[in-house]
C-alpha cells in the first residue's frame, strides 16, 4: 500500500520492516560470499607458498620457503657475505657507514640497517620483523675445545614463526668458512657464485703462502697495527684484528695483551718506539694524516721511512672491523705493501677490480680503482 505526503508517493510505513529484513539478508549473502572469496583466494595463495625441510648447520631440521628471497642475518659478517654471493635476496645491512662516493650500487646502499647481535648488541627484533624476512641466520662458534656457542634458541623464541637457520660462524675469519660459504651457497640458490668465491680466496691466499711463506724469521717485515685516531691502540698476534700481518708473513710487533671482542689494546708511543716497526698499518685516516708531522712518532722507522699505510675502505674496510671473509682482498692488499719486491701493482688492480666486480658488484673506473688503493691524499704530500 502506497500513500502520498507533500505530493510524494512513499511505501507504507509498515512495510518496512520486512524489507529491511530482506535487504539485510540480500547483504550479508553477498558480504559473506565476499569474505569466502577472499579467504580461499587467501588460502590458494598460501598454498602455492612451496616450502622444503632442510637442516641447519646445527643439526636442527626446519621448513623454510623453497625460494627464499628475502634474508636478515645477526651480524656484519653474514650480511657481507650474502651481499657477495646474493646481494637482491638481503633485506638490511647489519651495519652499514656510507661514505661520500659509496663504491656499491644504490640499490644496496638504500636497504636499511637493522643493528647487530655482535659485539655492539644494537640489533632490534621488532625492526627486523617489520621487514618480513623469510628466514633469519644467527651464527655460532667452536672453542678450541670443540664447545659451542650459540643463541639461536633465544632467537627462534623471539622471532616465532621465522625460520632461525644455524650457519657456522667461522666465515669472520679471513682464511675460514668453506663449509658455510657452500651452505649459504645451497640455501640462496646460488651455488656457482659460492664456488667462485671459494676459489678466488684459494687462488689468491695460496699465492701469497707461495711467495711468502719461505721467508726466513729475520727477514720478515716487522709491522704495528696503529689504531685509533692517536695510533695508541693494537691488536697483539693472535687477534682477528690483526690476521692479515700473520697471513701476509709478517711479524706484529705488538707484544701486549689481547683484548677479546671488540680489541684495541692501549700501548704508549714510548712501547712503540721500543718495538721500532718497519711498517705500520692503519685503517684510521686521522691517524694516517697527522703521523708524519706529529714529533711523537718522528723517530719511528716506518715514519721516517713513509712506509705508514693507510687501509682502503670502501665500500667495508679491507683488513679489520668488519670481519669477514670480504678481507680476503685486503689480504692481497697488505702482502703488496709488505713485499713489494713479490707483488706487483698490476696484479694488485687486476685483483681488485675483478672481486669488485664479481663480489661487491660494482665496475670500478680508473679514477676509483687508483683513489681506492692510494688513498694517502693528505699525509704523504
Amino acid at each position: 500500500m502506497k500513500y502520498k505526503t507533500n505530493g510524494d508517493e512513499k511505501m507504507d510505513k509498515k512495510l518496512y520492516p520486512g524489507i529491511s529484513l530482506l535487504i539485510i539478508l540480500i547483504l550479508a549473502t553477498a558480504i559473506s560470499g565476499c569474505t569466502d572469496q577472499t579467504q580461499q583466494s587467501v588460502f590458494r595463495q598460501e598454498e602455492t607458498v612451496e616450502t622444503v625441510e632442510i637442516t641447519d648447520m646445527l643439526g636442527r631440521n626446519l621448513t623454510v620457503p623453497s625460494e627464499i628471497d628475502n634474508i636478515v642475518t645477526s651480524t656484519g659478517p653474514y650480511s657481507i657475505l650474502v651481499y657477495m654471493l646474493a646481494p637482491e635476496k638481503l633485506a638490511g645491512w647489519n651495519t652499514f657507514t656510507p661514505v661520500d662516493h659509496m663504491l656499491m650500487d644504490k640499490r644496496y646502499t638504500s636497504l636499511p640497517v637493522v643493528g647487530s647481535w655482535g659485539a655492539a648488541q644494537t640489533a632490534n627484533y621488532e625492526t627486523i620483523i617489520g621487514l618480513n624476512p623469510q628466514v633469519v641466520t644467527e651464527g655460532y662458534t667452536v672453542n678450541k675445545k670443540g664447545q659451542i656457542s650459540e643463541h639461536v634458541t633465544e632467537r627462534q623464541e623471539k622471532f616465532g614463526s621465522i625460520p632461525v637457520i644455524a650457519i657456522n660462524g667461522s666465515i669472520i675469519a679471513i682464511e675460514d668458512g668453506d663449509d658455510t660459504i657452500e651452505y649459504l651457497g645451497q640455501l640462496l640458490d646460488c651455488e656457482e657464485q659460492a664456488a667462485s668465491f671459494i676459489n678466488f680466496r684459494s687462488s689468491v691466499l695460496n699465492d701469497i703462502e707461495n711467495k711468502v711463506g719461505n721467508i726466513p724469521d729475520d727477514e720478515k717485515v716487522r709491522v704495528y697495527y696503529a689504531e685509533g685516531s692517536t695510533g695508541l691502540k693494537t691488536d697483539p698476534s693472535g687477534s682477528l684484528h690483526s690476521e692479515v700481518i700473520t697471513i701476509c708473513g709478517a711479524i706484529n710487533v705488538a707484544d701486549c695483551q689481547l683484548t677479546p671482542g671488540m680489541g684495541m689494546t692501549p700501548v704508549s708511543i714510548e712501547q712503540v718506539a721500543e718495538w721500532n716497526p718497519e711498517v705500520i698499518i692503519t685503517t684510521d685516516s686521522e691517524f694516517y694524516n697527522s703521523v708524519y708531522s706529529d714529533p711523537l712518532w718522528t723517530n719511528i722507522d716506518a715514519v721516517q721511512n713513509k712506509r705508514v699505510y693507510l687501509s682502503p675502505g670502501n665500500p667495508f674496510c679491507w683488513i679489520d672491523r668488519p670481519y669477514g671473509v670480504h678481507r680476503v682482498i685486503g689480504a692481497a692488499w697488505t702482502a703488496n705493501v709488505l713485499y713489494p719486491d713479490l707483488f706487483s701493482d698490476t696484479e694488485l688492480e687486476e685483483l681488485t677490480t675483478e672481486f669488485y666486480s664479481e663480489f661487491f658488484h660494482y665496475d670500478l673506473s680508473a679514477e676509483e680503482l687508483d683513489n681506492l688503493l692510494h688513498p694517502e691524499t693528505e699525509a704523504s704530500a
